[in-house]
């Protein structure tokens, strides 16, 4: 699973470092989008990428500031579990999930727990990573859940749920639901790319919501 994560990178920047994204170009930002965050929890907002009008034939991205924590179309009061987690294998069995449209959440990292202690996973690469998720719009309020697989690799070792990260030519196909992606199915985060993931101690005061900053990275 995935409860907590960071995003240093944002805004104009972080437009601008996935702009040679395959097929994810042009990029535009829905409004203004959430600022930098070492500490973000379930209910916070985050940024989430999706097609305009629901992918398809559609190719225009739109970024967009929701709700972490899916909020389903015909809720009539918010939900009290968060669902800010959604299982790959099952997601479209489930009457909260399964009208959800894709989008990819970017990340600088996340934490996960081992033993009750923090550790912080990143790519050492010089831009987010993207994640598959899933959006949905409830009134006025649009909301993500990230989708989560078994672990990987060294990531096993860790935890034995994962975020679903994309590769670079597994962004746009999600997003239109083509290829790989079609019917929903999303698989597991390429060998290769988890091998490229760094794991880290980070500090244990990431256990509570109200603490932010870059400080938390550090054991």
């Amino acid at each position: 699973m995935c409860g907590r994560f960071v995003t240093f990178t944002v805004g104009d920047e972080l437009l601008d470092s996935l702009s040679d994204v395959p097929g994810l170009a042009p990029i535009a930002a829905d409004g203004p989008l959430p600022g930098q965050r070492w500490n973000v929890a379930p209910t916070m907002p985050i940024t989430a990428l999706a097609r305009a009008g629901g992918g398809g034939e559609s190719r225009e991205t739109v970024a967009a500031s929701v709700r972490w924590g899916l909020v389903p179309h015909w809720s009539k009061s918010m939900p009290k579990t968060p669902y800010f987690n959604a299982r790959s294998e099952t997601w479209r069995d489930k009457p909260v999930f399964r009208d959800g449209e894709p989008c990819v959440i970017p990340m600088d990292g996340w934490y996960e727990w081992r033993d009750k202690a923090p550790f912080y996973v990143a790519s050492p690469g010089d831009r987010p990573m993207l994640v598959a998720g899933l959006w949905a719009r409830c009134g006025d309020l649009v909301s993500a859940t990230m989708l989560t697989t078994d672990a990987v690799g060294h990531l096993s070792d860790l935890h034995h749920r994962m975020p679903r990260v994309l590769s670079d030519d597994e962004v746009a196909p999600w997003l239109d639901g083509t290829g790989f992606a079609e019917g929903g199915e999303v698989g597991k985060t390429g060998a290769d790319l988890v091998e490229t993931l760094t794991v880290e101690p980070a500090n244990k005061a990431v256990g509570s919501v109200s603490n932010d900053g870059a400080w938390l990275l550090e054991p």
